[in-house]
């Protein structure tokens, strides 16, 4: 059976994938600061991603065979989002470098972005 690819078109919404990890701060802070202020710093801040536009397609969190800091590949949570523009997901990468009530994200954990489109042969554009 043939299957014909045509050129790719840049979607609307655009499709991000945020690559996360935590990094030695996360590891070397106090239980109670990653459960006090580390955690729902983070969940702030994906409520300020939606406020951006950013629509959650889906999440994969590989921590079911591995412990630490990661290595290869050196990133253990994937987080899927439809967003309006590459303007909104460079506003969520900042929202990571703001200090609110006294932590910065970036402290903890490292994100980068990837944008790509849905897999023509799976998902219907």
């Amino acid at each position: 059976m043939a299957v014909e690819f045509t050129a790719p078109e840049i979607p609307s919404p655009l499709r991000v994938i945020l690559l996360g990890a935590a990094t030695q701060g996360w590891f070397q802070a106090s239980d109670e600061e990653r459960r006090e202020k580390v955690l729902p710093r983070f969940r702030d801040i994906i409520t300020e991603w939606e406020g951006l536009g950013a629509k959650v397609l889906a999440t994969i969190d590989d921590d079911l065979f591995m412990v630490g800091e990661p290595s290869t590949p050196d990133v253990t949570w994937y987080l899927i989002f439809e967003v309006p523009s590459q303007a909104a997901v460079a506003g969520m990468i900042q929202c990571l470098r703001r200090t609110v009530d006294g932590v910065r994200l970036d402290r903890y954990i490292r994100i980068e972005a990837r944008f790509g489109r849905p897999f023509f042969l799976l998902e219907k554009v």
